[in-house]
């Protein structure tokens, strides 16, 4: 089997899977280019469609230039007779990017984003309901004269942070990490403020789970009013007064509001034991009081048991979702990247590469063998992608000119 190399990692030569290309099909490419204007009004060397393909290539190969990014896209294309690819130059790629903008690829991610699981997914529902979970992570982006007039820096004690950041609240389903919504904003917005812009993801028929960060009077009443189930966890700080103790020693408490509103929740007090074995034997060690709060009141239809182990296997959900994106962003922003269109919270270029990966590529293989998508690894269905990049990508006659 032939070998190459790439950013010093040495590689198979790639298997003909295709899987970027077959998640963000060509027509599906050429509808969000079409839909956004930016189809180009003369034959390019790097046509619209070869842009949006670009980015979002450049999005598995972290770390890489812009040459060897393009070379991945292109190199398995077919050539006629003795055509040769000439590698374009990085600023001919950054003025590509500020020529299509963000627009296609917002475009794309409103339509590949969404629930993929199905009630036989492992980890997808429970007791009917679809299980999703709120996730907020941090990116450093581009230190930019427009980037910094728009994003805040985090301050290192009297000194602000070396890039801003971009603060992004996902709203993740669980089972399969399959996003179902996205938005960003500056770091100094908070999670709570961008989850009310996530509300119109929120149905009856879905619980969603949310860490110690977003239990808010406000907030919770906008969400529980979409008709969606609540489990989210508090801190130890948050006031839950014991208004009535139910029948498995849980206990139902209230959200204080304005004007002397309230809302009842239904509190439930958990510690996790963990066994460890050393060469003493057999120690356990206790974890912290938890406390979640949920507008699931009755015991009987929903055991505290099962929430705790709900909540717990969000975690490892919010692993996996962190582990994915750290994966394509590598601590920030690849090197290829720093040069290139201005970051905005209208370009989803991250989103769509870097959750694909982990949710319809991890997928289907996870429903073959009846295994939860968190069996499955996400850096080899990542590596499997990289291999497939562009192998059965049939570009138009004006994308088969050499850039």
């Amino acid at each position: 089997m032939s070998r190459g190399r790439i950013a010093g990692e040495t590689y198979p030569e790639r298997i003909r899977m295709g899987l970027l290309s077959r998640t963000f099909t060509p027509e599906l490419v050429n509808f969000v280019v079409d839909e956004a204007g930016a189809r180009e009004e003369r034959t390019r060397s790097l046509p619209s469609r070869l842009v949006v393909y670009f980015v979002l290539t450049m999005w598995l190969f972290t770390g890489c230039g812009y040459g060897l990014v393009l070379r991945e896209l292109v190199e398995h294309w077919p050539r006629r007779r003795g055509e040769e690819w000439r590698p374009a130059r990085t600023g001919s790629l950054t003025l590509a990017r500020q020529r299509v903008g963000p627009g296609p690829l917002r475009l794309l991610f409103d339509r590949v984003a969404g629930v993929s699981g199905s009630p036989a997914t492992p980890g997808a529902f429970w007791r009917g309901l679809r299980l999703a979970s709120l996730d907020g992570s941090l990116f450093d982006v581009p230190d930019s004269e427009a980037n910094g007039a728009a994003y805040d820096r985090a301050s290192n004690g009297d000194r602000p942070g070396p890039y801003p950041q971009v603060r992004l609240l996902a709203l993740v389903e669980c089972g399969t990490k399959a996003m179902i919504g996205a938005v960003f904003d500056s770091f100094a917005v908070g999670e709570r403020t961008l989850a009310r812009r996530l509300q119109v993801h929120l149905h009856t028929g879905m619980l969603v789970m949310a860490d110690r960060g977003f239990p808010a009077f406000g907030l919770w009443q906008a969400a529980a009013a979409t008709g969606a189930q609540l489990l989210w966890r508090a801190s130890d700080s948050f006031t839950l007064p014991v208004d009535h103790v139910l029948s498995d020693g849980t206990y139902l408490s209230h959200l204080n509001g304005p004007r002397g509103a309230r809302i009842t929740v239904r509190v439930i007090e958990y510690t996790v034991v963990t066994a460890i074995l050393d060469t003493d034997g057999v120690s356990e060690e206790t974890s912290e009081l938890f406390y979640l709060i949920t507008t699931l009141l009755d015991p009987a239809s929903a055991p505290a048991r099962e929430l705790a182990e709900l909540y717990a296997a969000r975690w490892t959900s919010e692993r996996s979702s962190n582990t994915s994106r750290s994966s394509s962003a590598a601590g920030g922003l690849p090197p290829c990247a720093r040069t290139a269109l201005p970051w905005s919270s209208r370009n989803c270029g991250p989103c769509c590469a870097s959750t694909r990966p982990s949710t319809s590529w991890q997928l289907s293989p996870a429903d073959r063998a009846h295994l939860s998508v968190s069996h499955i690894s996400f850096k080899q269905t990542l590596a499997a992608a990289r291999r497939s990049v562009g192998a059965d990508f049939s570009p138009s006659p004006a994308d088969r000119q050499g850039p």
